[in-house]
Parts: C-alpha cells; sequence; structure tokens
C-alpha cells in the first residue's frame, strides 16, 4: 500500500471558524492536562498510558468538562495520541543517545492552532468535507487520492485554516498525470533560471521574495514600533503572516506546475544532487538560492516520478556538469561562478553554462536507461538505480507498507 497526503484550504464562515478554534483550544487544554496527569502518575511510582488518560477524560465530560460533549471526540482523542507519540519519540531518542527533546507544554500564544480527527469520522463529497458536530464545510480542493483516509490534521495558518489528509491508496492505483513517452531529458536547476531542460525550455525563478521585500520591510518596522502585545501589534504582525504565507504559495505553485510537467512529458530525468546549504554559506547568493527552492523542485521530483512512472537519475554533487564539454567530454576546470558561456579548448565548442549542465545530465539518464535496458529490464514502471560514475541511486519519498 501507499500512503499519499494533500494539503487542501478550507472556506469557512463565521459560525465554522468560531467552532475550529474551540477544537483547537480543546485540543490544546487535553493535551496540557494529559501531560500534567503524566508526570503525576510517573511521580506515584506507577507506568502512564494515555488510554487511561482518555479514559479519565471521558469520565470527566459528565461533570466539569461537559464542554467537551459538545465537540467531536476525536479531538481530545488525538490530542493524547499525540502526547503519546511525544514520550514515544523522548524514549527513542534516549536510548539512541540523541537529545531528548521532553513534551512541553502548549502556550496559547505561541502554538499554532490545530486539531486532529479520525480519519472515519469525516466524509469528503467533490469540495466539501463533513465533521461530526458541525456538518458540511466547504473546501478549495477536491480530495485527490482515491483510498481509505487514516487522519486529517487541520491547522490555522495566517487567519486560514488548512487540513493536511493522509490517504492509503491501493499499490495498484493509475496516478491521473502518469507519463506517456519515453522521452529523455536533464533539469539544470539554478537562481536566475529555476530550472533549464535540455530540450531548450526554460523556466524562470519566481524570485518573489525579492519582489515583495520592500513591502515586508515596511511591515517589520511598523511592527516594531508598536506596543508588543497590543492590538496594533498582532494587526500587524498578521499582516506579515499573510505576506510570507502569499510568497510560499507562489513559491509552491510555480514548482509544483514544473515538475508536474517534467514527470509528465519525460521517462527519463537527470538532475543534480545540489548542496543547498553549502551555497547558501555564500551571503552574496544565500538569499536568492533560498528564495528559488532548488532543493523543494528535486524534492517534488523525486517523489512524483515513481507515481507517473518516470524515472529520475541523480548526479553526484561532485560531478561537474557545468565545466564539462558535452560535446567531447573535456572538463574546463577554469570555468568561475557567474561566467554564463565559454568555449571548450580541445573541441572548441561554444557551451552555455545552464544548456550544456542540461546536456550533460540528459546523458547520464541516458546511460542509466542503456545500462537499465541491457541488464533485462522489463520496462519503464520503476526507478532503477545503476552504479555509475558520479550518479547514486534515485529515491522515492513515498511511503510504502
Amino acid at each position: 500500500m501507499i500512503i499519499l497526503g494533500q494539503r487542501i484550504r478550507l472556506d469557512l464562515n463565521n459560525v465554522q471558524a468560531t467552532f475550529f478554534d474551540r477544537c483547537a483550544g480543546a485540543s490544546r487544554f487535553t493535551f496540557n492536562w494529559g501531560l500534567a496527569r503524566w508526570q503525576e502518575i510517573y511521580k506515584a511510582g506507577s507506568k502512564p498510558n494515555w488510554r487511561t488518560i482518555n479514559a479519565e477524560v471521558n469520565s470527566r465530560k459528565n461533570n466539569d468538562l461537559v464542554w467537551l460533549k459538545e465537540l467531536p471526540w476525536a479531538v481530545p482523542n488525538n490530542a493524547l495520541q499525540d502526547l503519546n507519540n511525544a514520550f514515544q519519540h523522548f524514549f527513542r531518542r534516549v536510548k539512541a543517545g540523541e537529545k531528548p527533546g521532553y513534551p512541553r507544554f502548549k502556550s496559547k500564544k505561541h502554538t499554532k492552532p490545530a486539531f486532529c480527527i479520525e480519519g472515519r469520522a469525516i466524509q469528503f463529497n467533490n469540495k466539501r468535507i463533513k465533521l461530526p458536530k458541525l456538518g458540511w464545510i466547504k473546501t478549495r480542493q477536491e480530495l485527490r487520492f482515491p483510498g481509505k483516509v487514516l487522519s486529517a490534521r487541520f491547522s490555522k495558518q495566517s487567519g486560514n485554516w488548512y487540513l493536511s489528509v493522509q490517504v492509503e491508496v491501493d499499490e495498484f492505483w493509475i496516478y491521473p498525470n502518469r507519463c506517456e513517452t519515453q522521452a529523455v531529458c536533464g533539469v539544470d536547476l539554478g537562481v536566475v533560471d529555476l530550472a533549464v531542460v535540455s530540450d531548450g525550455t526554460s523556466v524562470a525563478a519566481p524570485r518573489i521574495f525579492r519582489q515583495l521585500e520592500k513591502r515586508l520591510r515596511m511591515l517589520n518596522k511598523r511592527l516594531s514600533r508598536r506596543t508588543k502585545g497590543g492590538k496594533n501589534w498582532i494587526k500587524a504582525k498578521a499582516q506579515i503572516g499573510k505576506l510570507h504565507e502569499r510568497i510560499a504559495c507562489i513559491r509552491r505553485d510555480v514548482t509544483h506546475n514544473l515538475t508536474a510537467r517534467l514527470i509528465r512529458d519525460f521517462r527519463w530525468i537527470g538532475i543534480e544532487d545540489l548542496n543547498i546549504k553549502g551555497m547558501a554559506a555564500n551571503h552574496h547568493l544565500a538569499k536568492s538560492v533560498m528564495d528559488a527552492a532548488m532543493a523543494e523542485v528535486s524534492r517534488q521530483i523525486l517523489y512524483k516520478a515513481p507515481l507517473a512512472g518516470s524515472n529520475v537519475a541523480v548526479a553526484d554533487r561532485w560531478y561537474p556538469s557545468s565545466k564539462t564539454c558535452s560535446d567531447c567530454g573535456a572538463i574546463f576546470s577554469e570555468l568561475k561562478l557567474g561566467v554564463e558561456s565559454w568555449v571548450c579548448q580541445s573541441c572548441g565548442s561554444v557551451h552555455d553554462r545552464d544548456k550544456n549542465a542540461s546536456i550533460n545530465l540528459r546523458n547520464i539518464a541516458l546511460t542509466q536507461r542503456d545500462r537499465a535496458l541491457s541488464q533485462g529490464s522489463s520496462g519503464f514502471d520503476l526507478a532503477v538505480g545503476v552504479k555509475l560514475p558520479f550518479v547514486r541511486e534515485s529515491s522515492s519519498y513515498v511511503n510504502q507498507g
């Protein structure tokens, strides 16, 4: 089985938004009370368990916690399950000798409003979702994956509520944007052009942070002049959050459209394993590197390709894709950063830096394809990792069970 996730924005009216805020408050209250009760049981010499704590919460619903009856039963239940998972991760890190990270109480001011509901307790119908105790609410998107809904986590960001849902899909399910060609390409990622494809096309980097940086600086100055905790301070902080969300949404839209087109149009794709952290260490390029989101493009290609039936050849980060002549294979070691074109000293070919790198990555994808076919591969349905110079095996970010 395959587990896929989707994030959907919700369209709530005032009544529904208030109900969601109450659910988030109940989840936070239950988590904090459960953590305090967990510590009491441990100090008394007993072994805590989230099920016993949940039974205590259910028994109190008829007394002082009667207001929990107005909310879905899964809200406090899943909050205690999150507490149990936090302790499980704590014990695992202690055994591994890592930094433990003991579970902490959730603050109302510094914790993002969120709650979780069991997958079996909700229903989907086109662009609608039905919650217990509330009814049908509108969503911006439909659920794209058919299968069993495992969990649904609701979170609030910049005044908007989002749903993150996990769906268990049958392994024989056909991806709607499945690749139907046998084309091969190389993709060179960069700062000016987000992606230069070996077929001659290119996608310019959105540089959305650069475009809105002036407005962001103005809002930050406005926030610094407000009294911390005041109403105008809260309004200014909300404006900054909405602007950051707009930047993230535009960047996410560009990367998803690019990667969806690549895995749909090309059966074999060659990319590089870029050291984004090392590139961001250059203070002259750090802002542009992080604004381009090259690592996100690579991540999306790697998890979308197996779903579409495409294959990815990942070149090692030390492979000189820009310095290698795509015609004769000679390496021009004197090529420096910022030089857009160069002439091969061996064959005299004139190369554009990014286009030449994309062709070299395409050649790596072709070599890996030929090696896979020579080893008796039955087709292109699975990503095949072949040991090649400067190439590592492609990996999938899809959870399989």
